[in-house]
Parts: structure tokens; sequence; C-alpha cells
């Protein structure tokens, strides 16, 4: 669900935002988001009574840009962690056809968890095609999706001022899809990732974890949902991806999609409890702590998860706030099959409309 890049002011970061972030000041937004710290302690909603998100398989072209729907944004996101590195790549594609409208490439290199390279390149020339994951923005190809020995592989290529990646995603863990909000949500969980990046024209070797997903979204969402906050915790033969979705000031839902040796599935949603506390300002008010609680004994899934925040920082999107944190995963999931410790540096987001 990366990304609120979803909405018509895409074309306007496209064409007028330069590369910048990490602007820290007062925003003339609302600030108390969720009310979820009114008394200054957090509070958990209820989602007994909602269906959940449900997964479905994907196949390779279901990742493809989705000509059948009006004018909408559709975003590529890859992640990839390797040793003390973390890259995010993000494609996103203002259109209906995949060929007339704007598109943005954006590369973000992080080292401790602090970013070092910001990349954005807006363009008018690109092709998204409809019938595989292939993005071609300014005659280069950012993004080629194929199939090869049971595998979905992605080769992620992208340079802009001696700055750049040549990836290969391979991934080993089955993806899935479904309805989530007012959108639509696309996940691969596990990948092994290879290759290099550069940095200021130093080329660096890439070995190590990776994610995908892909988004579509109406240019309605932000007039009908409020925002969202979504993160993952991939540890070995086990990974766990969460969303919470604010509909509006007061109403959210919750999900938990786990996968174990390659195969995944939704955890019951009413198992399910999400809390946000240490809240600090930086353009809203945002928390920086995260605890899930899962009490699945109908599918024997249990777990307690604590999340930290190590840093984050505002990238600058006008209407729009998000921000991307590194956080530490620590606690505990148990699954039919074995417990796991977790104990892990991954990476979440926040996005209010």
């Amino acid at each position: 669900m990366k990304s609120g890049w979803a909405v018509l002011v895409v074309a306007v970061i496209m064409v007028l935002i330069p590369a910048s972030s990490l602007d820290r000041g007062v925003y003339g937004g609302n600030d108390g988001d969720e009310r979820e710290i009114a008394d200054g302690h957090p509070v958990a909603f209820d989602f007994s009574t909602n269906d959940g998100f449900t997964p479905e398989n994907i196949s390779l072209d279901d990742d493809a840009f989705h000509a059948d729907m009006p004018l909408h944004t559709e975003t590529w996101y890859f992640e990839c962690m390797s040793g003390n590195f973390s890259i995010v790549f993000i494609t996103t594609v203002l259109s209906q056809d995949g060929n007339r409208g704007a598109a943005m490439a954006g590369l973000y290199i992080y080292r401790d968890g602090h970013m070092e390279v910001m990349e954005r390149m807006p363009s008018f020339s690109f092709s998204a095609s409809d019938k595989m994951p292939l993005v071609q923005i300014s005659g280069s190809t950012v993004i080629r999706g194929f199939m090869e020995g049971g595998h979905m592989i992605y080769n992620v290529s992208f340079e802009a001022n001696g700055r750049g990646i040549s990836l290969q995603f391979v991934n080993d863990t089955e993806g899935w899809q479904g309805a989530a909000g007012m959108g639509w949500w696309l996940a691969v969980p596990g990948f092994h990732v290879s290759g290099i990046m550069k940095i200021d024209g130093k080329q660096i070797i890439v070995d190590g974890t990776g994610y995908h997903d892909h988004n579509v979204f109406s240019l309605s969402t932000p007039a009908a949902e409020r925002g969202y906050m979504d993160g993952k915790i991939l540890r070995g033969r086990l990974s766990i991806v969460w969303g919470y979705l604010m509909h509006n000031i007061l109403d959210a839902d919750s999900f938990v999609i786990l996968s174990e040796d390659g195969s995944y599935m939704a955890v019951s949603p009413d198992s399910t409890e999400m809390k946000f506390s240490s809240y600090t300002y930086d353009m809203g008010l945002i928390p920086t702590e995260v605890f899930i609680s899962i009490n699945d004994s109908k599918n024997g899934i249990f777990a307690n998860l604590h999340i930290t925040t190590l840093d984050f920082h505002h990238i600058r999107l006008p209407f729009l706030r998000y921000w991307r944190y590194h956080v530490r995963v620590e606690g505990e999931v148990i699954t039919p099959s074995h417990r796991e410790k977790i104990d892990e540096t991954d990476i979440m987001e926040r996005m209010i409309y």
C-alpha cells in the first residue's frame, strides 16, 4: 500500500516538486489524526465486526497496468535490505491507458536507516504495459517482470545524477492480491535480491532480501478515506504484512497476512489488535511506536510484536502527509509448525490524505 501518490496531485508533484524532503515544521492540517491520543494513551479499535482483507492468488499479468479503469494512479514499489543499506524504488503512473498522462520514478537509498540518496524523475514520456509488469520512462525500462523456472523475476533499473540501481528480484514466497479500503493491493513479501547500486559513481554490491507491492487507487480515494499505516516483518521462512486502514477520524480496519514456507494466509480479523503510542510532532502528530497482538486460535497463530522507530522522515507531497520509518521489530510469532523469535530492522510508512 505504498505511497499516497495515488491522487490527482501526482501530476503536480511530478512537474513542480523538486527532490526534497526532511521538511519539519508547522503544518496547517488536522493535528489529531485518528483521535487515538486524545487522553495521551493509545486506543485500540474493535475490528470484530469487519470481514477483514481477503487475499487471493496472483499471476504475473495481475502486476501489469490496469487499462480497464478510468483515469487513476498505479504505484509499483520495490524494497531491498542488504547489509546496513536499505533501498526503496517507486514508480508511479497517472493514466487511463498506460501511455498518456504522467509518470515518476523515485529512488531512496538509506545507510543505517538514514537517507543518503533521493532522486526523482518525472516524465510525460512513458509506457506501462497492460499485459505484464513492464514500465518504461523517458525511453528507459525501469521495471520488467517475467517468469523463469517457476519464479516471478523482476529486473529493476534506474539511474540519475550518478546514482542508481540495477537489481534483480527473485521471489521465494507466493504473492497475493485483494481490495483494501477503496484501493487494490498486490504484494509479494519475500525475494532474494542481487545486483549493484551506485552512489556518487561508486558501485556497491547488493545481496539481500526484498519486498514488492503494487497499488491501484481511484482519484476519489482521498475524499473518501483518511489514510493508512502499514509495514512488514521478514524473518527467514516467515513473513508478516500488516495494514491499518483509516476510513475516517474514528473508523479503521486492520489486517495481517502471514506467509510461511512460501504460502500465505490471512489472520482472522477479530483476533488482531493494533495500538499506537509515543507520538511526536513532525509535519503533524505521528506515532513512533506500534504494538501488534494476534490471538488467532482458529488458525493456531499467535504473536506479540513491538515496533519502535529508529529513524523517520517526511516526504513532501502537495496536500498530503507521508512518512517513511526505519523501525526495530521485536517479539515472537507462533504458528502450528514453529515458534519464531523476531528481532529485525524493517520499514513501515504512514499516509494521511
